[in-house]
């Protein structure tokens, strides 16, 4: 482990397929009512850090609100504690975001500022067109968390394995 988090180390970050697709659905069917919709994923981590496992898809009470500038998620304070309790239990850490835009698939200022992940090395994850489009991950927008808590896009640094 580098740089004092569990994901720095990781270039390979394994999402299950069946996992993959309750997120596409849940996302498709809250974009179909004009919002975005906020999933976490936890996961473990391999003992050379390495390869990071996503295990479970949580769902935090969320809300999401409609300006003139486009759409913004907000997840309380509470519902956060919630969440980090929850990956507590299941000795698992939150290592990474997955939420959908109604057109083009990229990190915006709102995502660099209100992510949910912390931890250097985690993923946001970005799916264009409100996940209405089959599971495909090479159209998404797959970003890491630097240790100068900077997001970059990562296309072939950071491989994302759909399992």
């Amino acid at each position: 482990m580098t740089g004092g988090s569990p994901l720095s180390g990781a270039r390979r970050f394994e999402l299950p397929r069946e996992l993959a697709g309750r997120c596409m659905e849940a996302m498709k069917a809250r974009g179909s009512e004009g919002a975005e919709l906020f999933l976490a994923l936890s996961a473990t981590v391999s003992e050379d850090g390495r390869t990071v496992s996503f295990r479970h898809v949580h769902i935090p009470e969320q809300v999401c609100y409609s300006g003139p500038d486009g759409l913004l998620v907000k997840i309380d304070g509470d519902a956060i504690f919630e969440l980090n309790h929850s990956c507590f239990e299941r000795d698992e850490i939150l290592a990474g975001q997955i939420h959908a835009h109604p057109s083009d698939a990229y990190h915006s200022p709102a995502d660099d500022e209100l992510a949910l992940i912390k931890l250097p090395g985690g993923l946001s994850i970005v799916v264009p067109h409100f996940a209405s489009g089959p599971l495909h991950p090479r159209r998404w927008s797959v970003n890491q968390l630097g240790p100068d808590g900077v997001w970059r896009r990562r296309r072939w640094r950071v491989r994302l394995a759909i399992t």
